[in-house]
């Protein structure tokens, strides 16, 4: 097994993985793949498969359909591979009636690692929980028990970390080191994947990013060439939320416009004469606008354009 996981190229490997609940499709033949020793971000609102995705990875859901490849290996088939992988749930999984310090040796005791007593001396050290060390967990803060998780992820040595939100409730502070941990990681050969909702940490921390909505990938590929594919440093957008928003699209149909995810409208502009012409139009139609802002570079803005760079390939491949 090891000598094998030393050879494979590839850290994670998916293909055409779906996953249905019922009647709903959650994940919707999703591929990408992550080379050993890189940070792939998973990008993408709550809801859109992320979790789902990861537990597939892991090996804890089977898929209904599609493979799934950790260093080559099906985790599913061949679990002992889940002995080279970290994981931090959204939901912690923390023993809430055992101290910091007990929690770690637990965990490294269920997994058969050795010396568990010494690395969770280690891992509370490099955490900074010495106050906190033999501390129940249900009387830590939300930030503290997410540094905890982080830890005991680490207690195995992974070569492959995979994170769910691993920043969520962390403070400033706190988030700046674990990014420059994760980065220190990668140095070391470590792969890392991250689902976030949140560009910048993507922007800092990655080398590539998977892009999903609704359970379908809509990029894969580094934020560089994605920029570039979409231009989205150079085009201008604003949101604009009204009391009908249905109406709204329908009066702009000559724009381009997506409704984002929380109902309110994204539309491309060439500047404020633009925007203003906007405003007008829809006052003269009688909706009252209760929202007009530039769009910072955002989720929001990314899946717009790439809805519409998507539009534009699709329509010339059929005018050929």
């Amino acid at each position: 097994m090891d000598f094998l996981l030393e050879r494979e190229a590839l850290a994670v490997s998916v293909e055409d993985v779906t996953k249905i609940f019922g009647r709903k499709m959650v994940l919707n033949h999703v591929s990408f793949t992550v080379p050993r020793g890189r940070i792939l971000g998973l990008l993408g609102h709550n809801g859109a498969g992320k979790t789902t995705l990861f537990r597939i990875i892991l090996g804890l859901f089977n898929p209904s359909g599609g493979t799934v490849r950790i260093f080559g290996v099906d985790p599913r088939t061949d679990p002992g591979v889940r002995a080279h992988m970290g994981y931090v749930s959204e939901l912690l999984g923390l023993y809430s009636s055992l101290s910091v310090r007990e929690n770690l040796i637990r965990f490294g005791n269920l997994q058969g690692i050795p010396d568990s007593k010494e690395l969770a001396k280690n891992l509370i050290e490099k955490f900074d929980l010495h106050e906190y060390a033999d501390v129940k967990i249900k009387k830590l803060s939300a930030g503290i028990k997410q540094r905890i998780a982080i830890a005991r992820a680490m207690m195995n040595n992974p070569d492959l970390l995979i994170l769910d939100e691993f920043l969520v409730n962390v403070d400033p502070t706190w988030r700046h080191n674990l990014k420059e941990m994760m980065k220190a990681l990668r140095k070391e050969g470590v792969t890392i994947l991250m689902a976030t909702h949140i560009l910048t940490d993507v922007e800092e921390l990655c080398d590539d990013v998977a892009i999903i909505r609704s359970g379908q990938i809509l990029y894969t590929g580094s934020l560089d060439a994605l920029y570039q594919r979409t231009k989205l440093r150079d085009l201008p957008y604003v949101r604009i939320n009204t009391n009908d928003n249905s109406k709204a699209r329908q009066i702009l149909a000559h724009y381009d416009v997506t409704n984002a995810d929380d109902g309110t409208l994204i539309i491309r502009v060439r500047g404020e004469e633009d925007t203003s012409q906007i405003v007008q139009a829809l006052t003269n139609q009688g909706l009252s606008v209760y929202e007009v802002s530039p769009l910072k570079l955002s989720l929001e803005a990314i899946y717009s354009r790439l809805m519409e760079v998507k539009g534009d390939e699709e329509s010339k491949i059929h005018t050929q």
